[in-house]
């Protein structure tokens, strides 16, 4: 008896040493983590300083090669900070700290309020303008200077306040590999100094500080091992910094060592037993938090933008959705349905330089977009007017070029159907004709064209490791589209579209001042007003002529180009923005986004960008038409799937 009581004394008194050993291994590393967290933030606060004071010591001729290496200095202790700040505060680094040098709109105001763009972007626009300052210049980056210690200061304070967990690090980790691929190595940080793929850098050393202080809880082989693997990826990816910026072949970059670093944090935090993001509460996550690749339809929550969960998106209401898009009962003449502007084959366009009206006499004012990855995005249409996927529907059944009807006589038609109130009633669990409202068609339309994603192109295939061909050309190709040619800087990977990342809580608009025909000797400005005539709180100068920036992904496929559908061939479209958009064909385009200096592309790197654009098509298991509609009384029996035109 005395030996059992010695015995369980030892087991109470190891268990109590292994427990305080636990938690001063998760003490060690949480104070690790605020060591971490103190060094990049203070130092990004002192480098700015030094920065603006040698704003107020530079005078009007002086040479700028001593404010180029304090500029220098700040950036790269910025970017230390970068996968921390990205992660909890995007809209302060939007608006303040590393956002593009663009005006725009006080979301915080209920008028029409302008807000100057501010922070790094602004001060390398300022500050490589000329090589001898001017006092214009020097006022400007002063100011923004000083803008950027407030702010840094503000955001520094918040980072060492905050209460960091595991799983906050390693998610700001994944945003920081995130930043990296989709901004940090096309240049879009550096609007006018030359860019540099060493800027990336510090923040990959900030990773791996961060996985470091996860070593001493990887008690197991397989966790010190997903550990190993993924320290490997950083050192690769650290590797590639090196490179030239035009010479970097980015498709081994993100293959080899970028999307295995993304997917090795997930199988860390896994191998860790740390919860993820979709644990621990109920919030709408756009990101997977779960996500394995960068590229493929994993990497986001398709129903983000849907007003929709996943437990409510079912088969049966995605059926419905499907049957809904096919018909034209939706209109108010039983010819037209979505379809007859979105056609499966074109990757869900219609090959026309504008849609047909209604009665079929006259064209829609724009082009019609691709619905495939649509769901991506957080504004709908080329004007951003609708804030929901599911909002779309009020907006093209009430327009009287499209749809012509209410909402109220659309719902009374499918009423009228047996076979639909029981489908609506299967669909929704609501039983009889009250199954069918608006609501409930735009949820079953949102629920199908969610459906419609694409990340399963050869390039997303070879860029997540799989053993697939990718030329020479689409090689180059890609490394001009996010390197030289900077189209990855409005087209931002991975959905090649305006969905900003890392956050993905933005969709973009650019004003590129397309002509209304291709013409680059006597052109003549396309007069849709695009964002101007949207929702009334953005009927600002600033979007004046702004459309949404659409995927190139299954460009192919949706010819003709440009809202108004002007540009019939890729060509056209590529010779478009080397020659620097409106303003590189002569006009003068206020607010216009697009760089309007010539990106002298060869012949030889027009066909590489197109070639990658190409090799982005995927419509697999995407196309499937109804066999047939539901059945109504004999006045509307007879209807085509798909619409008459």
């Amino acid at each position: 008896m005395q030996r059992l009581g010695v015995a369980l004394s030892s087991i109470v008194v190891i268990a109590v040493v292994v427990g305080a050993l636990a938690r001063d291994i998760h003490r060690e590393r949480k104070d690790v983590q605020r060591q971490l967290i103190e060094k990049v933030t203070r130092e990004v606060e002192r480098t700015s300083i030094r920065f603006a004071n040698v704003c107020r010591t530079t005078s009007v001729g002086d040479s700028a090669s001593l404010l180029y290496a304090s500029y220098d200095s700040l950036r790269r202790a910025y970017k230390a900070c970068e996968p921390l700040i990205e992660y909890l505060d995007p809209g302060t680094v939007t608006a303040h700290l590393n956002g593009a040098p663009l005006p725009k709109l006080d979301p915080k105001s209920t008028f029409i309020d302008i807000l100057e763009p501010e922070g790094l972007q602004v001060i390398d626009d300022a500050l490589f303008e000329s090589d001898i300052l001017t006092s214009e210049q020097i006022d400007r980056i002063r100011d923004c200077a000083d803008r950027f210690v407030t702010a840094l200061r503000m955001t520094g304070a918040m980072l060492r306040q905050a209460p960091w967990t595991d799983r906050m690090m390693l998610e700001a980790s994944r945003t920081g590999v995130m930043r990296i691929m989709a901004m940090g190595i096309t240049g879009f940080d550096r609007p006018a100094s030359e860019p540099t793929l060493d800027d990336n850098a510090p923040a990959l050393i900030t990773i791996r500080e961060i996985l470091l202080t996860y070593k001493p809880w990887c008690s197991s082989s397989q966790c010190g091992l997903t550990l190993s693997e993924a320290l490997a990826h950083v050192d690769v990816a650290q590797g590639y910094m090196k490179q030239s910026f035009e010479q970097c072949d980015r498709m081994e970059l993100i293959r080899t060592s970028l999307d295995p670093l993304y997917a090795g944090i997930a199988h860390l935090q896994k191998a860790l037993q740390i919860e993820f993001a979709d644990e621990v509460g109920n919030g709408l996550i756009v990101v997977n938090p779960r996500g394995t690749s960068m590229f493929n339809d994993e990497v986001f929550n398709p129903y983000a933008t849907t007003g929709m969960t996943s437990a409510s998106h079912t088969p049966e209401m995605v059926e419905l959705g499907r049957l809904l898009f096919f018909d034209p009962v939706l209109s108010s003449t039983n010819e037209r349905a979505c379809a007859s502007c979105h056609q499966p084959e074109l990757a869900f366009t219609d090959g026309r330089v504008k849609s047909l009206a209604l009665g079929r006499n006259s064209s829609i004012q724009r082009n019609a977009p691709t619905l495939i990855n649509s769901v991506y995005a957080r504004r709908f249409f080329y004007d951003l007017r609708a804030l929901r996927l599911n909002d779309v529907v009020a907006h093209v059944v009430t327009h009287e070029d499209e749809f012509g009807s209410s909402l109220i006589d659309m719902v009374g038609r499918l009423r009228d159907s047996k076979e639909y109130v029981a489908l609506f009633e299967r669909a929704f669990g609501v039983r009889g004709l009250e199954a069918i409202d608006a609501t409930h068609v735009g949820l079953a339309l949102g629920a199908y064209i969610s459906t419609l994603r694409s990340f399963n192109s050869r390039v997303d295939r070879y860029l997540r490791g799989e053993s697939v061909q990718i030329s020479a050309s689409e090689r180059r190709g890609m490394n001009l589209f996010m390197g030289k040619a900077a189209c990855a800087s409005c087209h931002f990977p991975p959905t090649f579209a305006g969905y900003v990342p890392p956050a993905f809580v933005e969709s973009e608009s650019e004003i590129l001042g397309v002509p209304i025909r291709v013409d680059t000797a006597d052109a003549t400005p396309d007069p849709d007003v695009g964002r101007a005539a949207g929702i009334r709180r953005e009927q600002s100068a600033i979007y004046r002529h702004s459309f949404k920036t659409p995927t190139v992904r299954n460009v192919e496929l949706t010819a003709p180009y440009f809202h108004n559908g002007a540009y019939q061939t890729l060509e056209q479209v590529v010779d478009f923005y080397a020659r620097g958009g409106g303003k590189g064909i002569g006009w003068d385009v206020p607010y216009q986004t697009l760089p309007f200096d010539n990106l002298d592309l060869t012949s030889q790197d027009r066909t590489d960008i197109i070639a990658f654009m190409r090799a982005l098509t995927d419509t697999t298991n995407l196309t499937r038409r109804p066999t047939r509609l539901p059945s109504f009384p004999k006045q509307r029996s007879a209807r085509t799937v798909g619409g008459d035109y």
